[in-house]
């Protein structure tokens, strides 16, 4: 049903094209991280896989009325990071409860269209969640430079216009739950080549 929502809302304008879907789990607790190149990553990863994924959101997108709807009714975690102790419980509760979860351990939209630094909160999530969690780097190629990116106005104009866009999404293989931020980012930089 996911994937349908994802084609419908995005299947006009993206095709998506999707290696490594074997290397998520069918079952039990995977926590899926990413890099995070534009607004609809999550819609983008969601509609990739057929498994249905709870998505960790910064709560600036989260209250806003326009977006909160639909992320309330994907059961996406509000994350404040100043106060984060609340989200954090959640995401292990869901972990402990066999649920796939994804969040963006960048912290936010890229503005250069390149891998930052991780950020570690993840790494705790894992060291308080049952031992059977399985993390899963994945990256998304060819949104930068997209209508939903963080791309300046050069970068967009100079990207030429596809009716279809196509979009790439790498999964790659499972990790154990503990790994550290920079196997992950290593990972992740893997994909993204």
């Amino acid at each position: 049903m996911r994937q349908l929502a994802g084609l419908l809302l995005f299947g006009w304008r993206y095709r998506l094209k999707v290696s490594g879907i074997d290397n998520i789990p069918k079952d039990g607790p995977v926590l899926l991280l990413g890099n995070h190149i534009s607004y609809i990553d999550f819609a983008l990863i969601q509609w990739a896989t057929p498994r249905t994924i709870r998505f960790v959101v910064h709560d600036d997108y989260y209250s806003k009325p326009i977006f909160n709807w639909i992320l309330r009714g994907v059961g996406a975690v509000s994350i404040r990071p100043e106060n984060s102790r609340n989200a954090m419980q959640n995401i292990i509760n869901l972990l402990n409860d066999d649920c796939a979860v994804c969040l963006f351990p960048e912290g936010h939209v890229s503005t250069s269209g390149e891998l930052s630094d991780l950020k570690r909160g993840f790494e705790k999530v894992l060291s308080q969640s049952k031992e059977a969690v399985i993390v899963v780097p994945f990256a998304i190629k060819n949104m930068w430079g997209s209508f939903f990116s963080k791309a300046p106005r050069p970068v967009k104009k100079r990207i030429k216009f596809r009716l279809r866009r196509e979009v790439n999404v790498k999964i790659g293989t499972g990790l154990n739950s503990n790994t550290t931020k920079e196997e992950v980012k290593k990972q992740i930089g893997s994909l993204l080549n």
